[in-house]
């Protein structure tokens, strides 16, 4: 627990592994109250971060009953913007790629039942966020490997945190793309990474597929990929530009899937 709330701090991204199994709730409730406290949230907005957590770390029960070999939720925490924009991102991954295409739980007009006793998770969480939640298709931050899933994602203020002591951030666009690299292939990207420095310019530039390049260049990093509109973050944010660049390559391979499932269908009719 430590350990992952270090991270936080520090703004790196604190990752937990959850149990596949009933307790996996109760787990993420407690952890995400810890770091929530230490981080000082408003006592409210705790609450209401520890009941949305329990939401999305029940809704992963459905990924460990559907498959043969689990593999278990992740918890992941980490902060991101500056000053009066400083918030913690929470998310739950699992296996299940999720709501790619389709209505979105708690997005859409047609509600649970009132007395339905399930379902209406996701739009408590539509509530309690004040609608700035989401999901997306991402890989796994424990597996050494990048095993395919989605994450289901939440956002609390933390405008406190902001002004906490951490670690000193990447100075050079070297140094900040090596951090981006070394987050990268823990996931998945190892060995197909072609990167491009410039000393003199102090620029960086990381290739991760064909379209897709992450950007570093004085105190910047953006990314450039097909249908992705061109964002900056300082390199305070290098969480969240890996955040950015695995969901856009995921995103990429599964337009590409859907495009040859549609094409063997018109050849099959």
């Amino acid at each position: 627990m430590d350990d992952g709330l270090r991270m936080v701090q520090t703004r790196a991204c604190g990752v937990w592994a959850l149990p596949g199994d009933p307790t996996c709730a109760g787990i993420a409730r407690r952890l995400f109250r810890r770091v929530a406290s230490e981080l000082a949230l408003d006592g409210e907005a705790v609450d209401d971060g520890v009941t949305m957590v329990s939401e999305l770390a029940a809704n992963t029960l459905h990924a460990s009953q559907s498959q043969s070999l689990p593999v278990n939720p992740e918890l992941w925490l980490y902060l991101r913007g500056t000053g009066l924009k400083v918030e913690l991102v929470c998310k739950v991954f699992d296996t299940l790629p999720g709501w790619v295409r389709g209505n979105v739980p708690g997005r859409t007009v047609c509600r649970a039942p009132a007395d339905a006793m399930s379902g209406r998770g996701l739009e408590v969480v539509h509530e309690l966020s004040n609608g700035f939640w989401g999901h997306h298709l991402t890989r796994s931050r424990l597996s050494g490997t990048g095993i395919r899933g989605k994450a289901v994602w939440f956002t609390l203020p933390a405008i406190a945190a902001g002004a906490m002591g951490g670690r000193r951030h990447p100075v050079t666009a070297a140094d900040a793309m090596t951090e981006l690299e070394k987050d990268l292939s823990t996931r998945g990207f190892s060995g197909r990474l072609v990167r491009a420095d410039d000393h003199a310019a102090d620029m960086a530039v990381l290739s991760i597929a064909s379209g897709l390049t992450v950007w570093c260049r004085s105190a910047t990093a953006w990314l450039r990929a097909p249908g992705v509109v061109g964002q900056q973050w300082s390199y305070c944010d290098l969480v969240e530009v890996g955040e950015q660049a695995v969901q856009a390559h995921e995103m990429t391979i599964e337009t590409a899937d859907s495009f040859r499932l549609a094409d063997v269908t018109r050849t099959g009719s």
